[in-house]
């Protein structure tokens, strides 16, 4: 998917860059850390020749607004209900990616009536990662090239830890020219934004309870190991949620597997139909 396929639409004075597209039952899709998460999996024929597919750029990414606004994860989840407002729709199914899964495990509980389904790939949450010396040493590792000014050397660091030394050949495949330059773009908003959001976020089993929508929990077979933490974490949360791990893919699944999990979405999706 090219960004200039996207939008501009200003919801409550807030500049909001938006993909609508296709015809069916609506899903949102939220992505994580970086504008481009989500842009290979809406490419997918599975999808878009069945749904109508839903997604906009978060505060701060892409072309959206408030890259230096200080907001928290419950005000990223207010954005994508008011994105849904705009766009005329009150219930739909969701998936999220990384931080995006994040943002939509407290949609799914600030806003529980809206939700048909929700697919959570891996939200890497703060307390689970905090407990791994790995995830520990690997945001050292990227908060160092930060600081040195090294924002290439930065998202490339970042990519090999959580896709793998290979990581620019399975990923570029799948993505438009310049995919790795919007990346860079989007530090200043992952770091003055999203880590801090995602660093006074709190949730726990009372939020959890709130959703009573089906819920797709789902993991990479290669993905870090403190990721498999998180998805256990998640189950421990959401009991009634389906599993799924999907072979050979690692946190970035959305962009190195559109395909597969396209399948995994389409299947999940139809089993649990907005009803007419």
């Amino acid at each position: 998917m090219s960004a200039q396929m996207m939008q501009l639409a200003e919801i409550n004075g807030t500049r909001f860059e938006i993909l609508d597209t296709g015809s069916g039952e609506p899903v949102m899709f939220i992505h994580g850390t970086g504008s481009i998460g989500c842009h290979a999996i809406l490419e997918q024929p599975l999808l878009k020749n069945h749904y109508r597919l839903l997604h906009n750029h978060r505060r701060g990414f892409g072309r959206s607004e408030g890259r230096n606004v200080q907001v928290g994860i419950e005000q990223e989840a207010a954005d994508c209900r008011e994105v849904l407002k705009h766009l005329n729709i009150e219930r739909a199914h969701f998936a999220g990616l990384s931080a995006g899964a994040i943002v939509l495990l407290q949609y799914a509980s600030d806003y529980p009536d809206t939700v048909q389904s929700a697919a959570l790939f891996e939200p890497p949450l703060p307390e689970v990662l905090a407990r791994s010396p790995e995830s520990v040493q690997s945001d050292e590792r990227v908060a160092s090239l930060y600081q040195s000014g090294d924002l290439n050397g930065m998202v490339a660091t970042f990519l090999e830890e959580v896709d793998g030394a290979d990581y620019y050949r399975k990923m570029g495949s799948h993505l438009a020219p310049g995919w790795f330059q919007q990346m860079v773009d989007d530090i200043p908003a992952i770091v003055e934004r999203e880590l801090p959001a995602l660093d006074s976020w709190t949730f726990g089993d009372e939020d959890a309870a709130k959703i009573s929508a089906p819920v797709l929990n789902v993991v990479g077979s290669e993905t870090r190991p403190y990721f498999h933490d998180c998805y256990r974490q998640v189950q421990s949360w959401i009991p009634h949620a389906e599993t799924a791990v999907v072979p050979d893919a690692t946190h970035v699944m959305l962009l190195s597997k559109p395909r597969e999990c396209a399948e995994l979405l389409t299947d999940f999706f139809s089993r649990h139909p907005i009803q007419k």
